[in-house]
């Protein structure tokens, strides 16, 4: 039943946010007019492995053109509401780590996305627990 409810959360927030789970190709005025959220390069729920030990969750991407510079790397731990929120989580992008061990509500960090991207995520938790992952365009061109 837990898998067929977390399947479930999954198809909705695609139905409803079909933008913000796939990667969108960049062009060169990508950052230039938008309202509201700026576009996303990436974005993905993770969840723990089991909840007495901290386990490692490995996403690869691609976008293609890489952007200049570029992007926010935002965590969101929950769901939004200060439930189902992992114990700890650690953030590392292309062998850099951008957001040390930690348990904040939300985070963020400036990072430099490449056509080839490998995003780690090490967190713990219990089985309902989550953190979301969404790297958008800064709303600000880089300096």
């Amino acid at each position: 039943m837990y898998w067929i409810e977390r399947g479930l959360i999954i198809v909705l927030l695609c139905l409803i946010s079909p933008p913000f789970f796939t990667t969108q190709k960049a062009t060169k005025d990508s950052r230039q007019g938008f309202v509201g959220y700026p576009p996303s390069v990436y974005m993905q729920p993770f969840f723990p492995c089991l909840p007495d030990a901290p386990c490692t969750r490995t996403a690869k991407f691609k976008v293609d053109p890489a952007p200049d510079g570029c992007c926010i790397l935002t965590v969101t731990n929950g769901d939004g509401r200060g439930t189902d929120e992992v114990r700890s989580y650690e953030v590392i992008l292309n062998g850099k780590r951008v957001l040390s061990a930690g348990h904040a509500r939300n985070a963020q960090a400036t990072v430099r996305i490449m056509r080839n991207n490998t995003l780690k995520v090490v967190l713990s938790g219990e089985p309902q627990s989550k953190i979301f992952v969404l790297i958008a365009y800064s709303p600000r061109p880089p300096s």
